[in-house]
């Protein structure tokens, strides 16, 4: 690649133009709030990765929690589960639906309540859930790779949400320069032409 065909040496030349050089004030402008854009947007990425630390270390204490709070057990359905359910054109569609099943708590206790049961599963089969200390059913907890995946969307949605603002500000101002750079010129055509009409 020339340097002549490098956007950022051509910006640079632009910036800091050499003598005789034709770049006019709102050339360098308008270059000047680019180079302001991307430095901008390289700052923002530290923030952003903080932002997404602090989302892996909130997160990761949150799991340890519900990890001390939640227990597995295993529950023996009591009735069928959802039948299946197809179509032509998804396949199998839908998800588990709650069926009465009976679990063990860790003292050796039944309970008999509802858990999600996935479509087709049949009266007597196991299935694995998680339950909090009263024995209730509840969400499984934050998994690590959840955690990771959470903390990793953070940073990436607001570097991504601070590079778009930072591109819609660099397209309205070269927006307003070229309006600018458009009625300049058009004023000093009819200038011209005005000078033309009276010689």
């Amino acid at each position: 690649m020339s340097t002549s065909s490098n956007p950022i040496a051509r910006m640079w030349r632009t910036i800091l133009p050499r003598r005789g050089s034709v770049a006019r004030a709102s050339d360098r402008f308008q270059a000047g709030v680019g180079v302001f854009a991307v430095l901008l947007a390289l700052a923002a990425l530290p923030v952003a990765a903080g932002f997404g630390s602090e989302t892996y270390v909130r997160q990761q204490a949150q799991s340890a929690q519900q990890l001390g709070e939640r227990a597995q057990a295993t529950a023996t359905l009591l009735a069928d589960g959802p039948a299946i359910a197809a179509n032509s054109r998804a396949g199998v569609v839908g998800n588990g639906e709650p069926t009465d099943a009976t679990w063990a708590l860790a003292d050796g206790t039944r309970r008999v309540g509802q858990v999600v049961a996935a479509r087709g599963t049949l009266k007597g089969e196991t299935v694995t859930i998680w339950v909090d200390r009263n024995g209730n059913p509840v969400d499984p907890p934050l998994s690590n790779a959840g955690v990771v995946i959470d903390a990793v969307g953070v940073a990436l949605g607001l570097w991504l949400g601070a590079l778009a603002l930072l591109a819609a500000c660099y397209r309205l101002t070269v927006f307003s320069l070229d309006r600018f750079r458009l009625a300049r010129w058009q004023r000093e055509w009819f200038q011209q032409q005005d000078r033309k009409t009276r010689s």
